[in-house]
Parts: structure tokens; sequence; C-alpha cells
């Protein structure tokens, strides 16, 4: 504290002793740096609050993806508890359930075999049976064919179209004839 003192005391006097010229100079030399000193504090302040603020952008636009993971998950859950629902009913007789999709839209559906094309058996995984069956459909308008696939896929339990190959016809342009491997899945029961 006295080396201030006697520091304030010096300076004071050393003050005194200029000119008036001398003391107006000195004086503006002082405010230019302290002018100077404000500014580069301000700017110091500045630069930070706009580093400060980035990193906040960026944080907000992470939490806002972390949002959008979140719901995205959330629903992917929701859609995963309704397929294990459908996959847990009652298992959908594949023959049965795709002639009455045909019989409700007018579709003859004269040759339905169970296990698709090889003929081959059910697949199986660890945990999930497939059943599946081949429809051949003989001239066929696509329109109600887009209806029975729609159908089908829409109907009880867990159905997916496997397969489809359409040939056009000579004799009708309007018309196709299909053919379409149909399965179901079921959850095995646990031993």
């Amino acid at each position: 504290m006295e080396f201030l003192r006697r520091l304030r005391a010096e300076l004071e006097t050393a003050f005194g002793r200029l000119a008036p010229r001398e003391r107006v100079m000195v004086s503006g030399a002082l405010l230019a740096l302290v002018a100077f000193v404000l500014f580069l504090v301000f700017t110091q302040v500045q630069r930070g609050i706009r580093t400060r603020e980035a990193a906040i952008d960026r944080k907000t636009q992470v939490l806002a993806q972390i949002g959008q993971l979140a719901q995205g998950y959330r629903q992917a859950q929701a859609e995963r508890g309704q397929l294990e629902t459908k996959l847990k009913g009652p298992p959908v007789a594949l023959i049965g359930f795709v002639s009455q999709a045909g019989q409700k839209l007018g579709i003859e559906v004269p040759e339905i075999r169970q296990g698709g094309s090889s003929g081959a058996p059910p697949s199986q995984s660890d945990k999930v049976l497939e059943d599946t069956v081949e429809v051949n459909l003989a001239k066929i308008d696509l329109t109600k064919l887009v209806q029975l696939l729609g159908d089908l896929e829409r109907g009880p339990g867990v159905v997916k179209i496997r397969r489809l190959a359409l040939r056009t016809r000579n004799d009708d342009p309007l018309s196709v004839d299909a053919t379409i491997v149909v399965a179901t899945y079921q959850l095995k029961a646990s031993p």
C-alpha cells in the first residue's frame, strides 16, 4: 500500500511540473491508453460471448437430434410391440384367408398350393415359424390385384407378400396372370 501511495505522489509531482500543453498531451495519451485497454477487454468479452453462444447452438442442435432419435426409437419400439403382439396372436390359416380375401373382391382363386413353388415345408428360425402358400391367378385386373395384395397384408396376424410374378396376356392387355407367394409368421411356443 505504501508503495502505491509513493508512486501516486511521484506521478502527481511529475504531472504538476509539466507545462499546460504537455499536461493536455499526457492526459490525451492516458485517455487513449484507457480507451484502447477498454476496447481490448470489450473485444475479448464479445469473442467469449460468441464462442459460448456457438457452443450453446451446437449443444442445442445435438439435443434436438437426440430428441428426434428418442422419438424414432419410441416409435420403433411401439411398432415392434405391435408386431410381437401380432406374432403372438392365433395362427392364420393362409389357404382360407387368401380364398376369403379373393371372394370379397370377386376374384376366383382356383389354385393354392401349400409351401410355395418348391413345395418345401415351412421355413423356421430360432423364434419364428414361417408358413407360405403359392397362389396362381389367371386373367386378373391390375386394380383388383393391388386391392387383393393390400387386403392380404392388412389382414390378421403377420401376413406378407414374399414374391409376386406378373405375366402379361396377349388376349387381354388390361389383365395379367399373377403368381403370388404369401407368407405368415408365428412365434414359436416357448418350451
